[in-house]
């Protein structure tokens, strides 16, 4: 994470990496409370005998604020600073997730999922636009590998929190809100001037929109991830219990690709600031492919541990070098469009590929599920050698 003597924005070094580790602090406590909060809801709402489509509509609102969410946030940061964005964001976590513990009416669990939800997309969002703003571009790599191996661990603590909190009363709320308020300390360590993410007097457009119109593949790319994601977490165990195999080993290996996603980012983002971006996007694609079509042939042998603990590090470097290449091709507002949309990325990718998979599983078989894990990094595949492996289009300022 060293910086040079200045960063671009022409600010001291210290300040910068004082904003860096502040940014990726911040994202820890959220993504405690966001990893003890998630599956506790769903286990509340199935609890109380809730339809299990209403339940999937139900998770749907968070992702569908985080889209909504990242239509709005460039406009707003563009006329005001980001920090005081940030702290609404954090109180509106904490808040929503309290409200969670006091409401039971599933009207309103639909309205405060979807802010939970906004409020995340913002966090999550102004939280990435920092960290690529403040870092060199010759440690990105490294960097944002840092970032997401907190995101996972941040979230897997959370996940492991929820045994120990319950789901009976008020705890599990208070201790998520409790997360959120302490997770927002670092927001007073972070020095911001509030032009970092100001217009320029070029005139030129900025919003998730443009940002998709000049990287459509980068994009592209963080969707393929966050299908993997939900689609990894919610049929994985399904698919390895139909498959003969018992409860305790389809965790254990669902936690193994988890584990792998967090541990090897760091080795992965050295290796892209040392040798190649490109290279290792290439690696990190083919190597997703290859071992999700292996599964079938080594799930029932011990291959299935080093299977699951690579085939975790290759499909989520993708998004690591995602952000890598939105920081290395873009500043000031357009950083904040495309955190915003890598954002919303997240929130489509959550809504669709659960119910498709579970479309696949219910026509062709939960055998298909290796299949499925593959299918987008093969489209990716091939729209890399459509772009001569480019995330972001070459010419995209003079399209703009």
């Amino acid at each position: 994470m060293a910086l040079n003597e200045h960063t671009p924005s022409g600010i001291a070094a210290s300040v910068a990496r004082r904003n860096v580790i502040g940014a990726i602090a911040l994202v820890f406590g959220a993504d405690v409370a966001m990893g003890l909060t998630y599956p506790l809801l769903n286990l509340l709402l199935e609890a109380r005998g809730v339809d299990e489509r209403i339940i999937g509509l139900n998770a749907a609102m968070s992702p569908l604020g985080i889209i909504v969410m990242g239509l709005i946030l460039p406009r707003l940061v563009a006329s005001r600073s980001s920090a005081p964005i940030a702290w609404i964001a954090m109180a509106s976590l904490a808040a929503t997730i309290l409200a969670m513990g006091l409401f039971t009416n599933l009207t309103a669990w639909f309205v405060v999922r979807f802010l939970l939800g906004a409020a995340a997309g913002a966090l999550f969002s102004l939280s990435e636009a920092w960290l690529m703003h403040f870092t060199e571009d010759e440690n990105r790599g490294r960097t944002t590998a840092i970032y997401t191996t907190v995101m996972a661990a941040g979230f897997g603590a959370g996940t492991a929190i929820l045994p120990f909190a319950g789901t009976e009363g008020m705890l599990p709320f208070l201790i998520g809100a409790g997360f959120i308020v302490v997770g927002s300390l670092p927001l007073l360590f972070i020095r911001l001037d509030g032009s970092e993410f100001k217009a320029d007097e070029s005139g030129d457009k900025t919003g998730m929109m443009v940002f998709a119109c000049a990287a459509p593949l980068l994009l592209l790319g963080v969707l393929t991830m966050t299908l993997f994601d939900s689609v990894m977490l919610s049929f994985f165990p399904i698919y390895a219990v139909r498959i003969s195999l018992d409860l305790s080993s389809a965790a254990w290996l669902l936690g193994a690709a988890v584990a792998g996603a967090a541990l090897f980012q760091l080795p992965i983002g050295w290796l892209a600031d040392r040798w190649s971006r490109r290279g290792v996007i290439w690696i990190a694609t083919l190597g997703t492919c290859s071992l999700a079509l292996l599964m079938p042939v080594v799930i029932k042998t011990w291959l299935a541990w080093p299977l699951a603990v690579a085939l975790g590090s290759c499909a989520y470097a993708l998004y690591s070098l995602a952000l890598v290449a939105m920081g290395d091709r873009f500043k000031g507002p357009m950083l904040v469009a495309g955190s915003a949309a890598v954002a919303a990325m997240w929130g489509i990718g959550g809504i669709i590929g659960p119910p498709v998979t579970g479309w696949v599983f219910k026509v062709a078989g939960h055998e298909t599920l290796p299949y499925v894990l593959a299918a987008p990094y093969i489209l990716f595949a091939f729209c890399l050698i459509v772009s001569g492996g480019h995330l972001v289009r070459q010419s995209w300022r003079k399209q703009l």
